[in-house]
């Protein structure tokens, strides 16, 4: 059973779990590449937030991005191009981890605060509770580049109200 003050951390803290009065807070802690999701972060949030799924003493997760200036600028693209073999596991693994967000019991929270892109609006959009600031830019820049938007972005975008996700997919 987690406790509060309990502390779980990727490598080089690149992810800050800690359960904090009975929620659970995790912190995307790469300031520098605007908290970009990379393979060892994923690794650590996918099993502690089944735990803490688990756990009646976590009531709410919190999913935050450490810094200014992101929330979650996407896959870490720059360590998947240094390390090309990794991209095979590194999406099945990137969408199971936005599939927990959704069918999560306990209340999953994504505060969104800065830049949004690509895996970052996976782990938001999929969530029963998002909290935007006014700082928040939402992109999946992956459409700009002739690609499908990935996380989802086909099932999310023409469920929005009017043609707002038309809008969007086309912009």
């Amino acid at each position: 059973m987690s406790t509060s003050g309990q502390r779980y951390a990727a490598a080089n803290d690149e992810a800050v779990l800690e359960v904090q009065n009975n929620v659970g807070v995790i912190t995307l802690n790469r300031p520098k590449a605007l908290n970009a999701l990379n393979f060892n972060m994923i690794n650590i949030i996918y099993p502690v937030m089944l735990e803490w799924e688990k756990d009646p003493n976590v009531q709410l997760i919190i999913m935050k991005g450490a810094g200014e200036k992101a929330y979650c600028a996407g896959g870490d693209v720059v360590g998947l191009f240094k390390n090309r073999s990794l991209s095979k596991e590194f999406f099945p693994k990137e969408y199971r981890l936005d599939h927990l967000t959704a069918i999560l019991k306990t209340p999953y929270v994504a505060l969104i605060d800065g830049i949004t892109m690509g895996g970052g609006v996976g782990l938001t959009v999929h969530s029963r509770y998002r909290v935007a600031t006014e700082r928040t830019l939402f992109a999946m820049p992956e459409t700009g580049l002739g690609l499908h938007p990935d996380v989802g972005g086909s099932y999310f975008l023409p469920r929005l109200q009017g043609k707002l996700g038309t809008y969007l997919g086309l912009t």
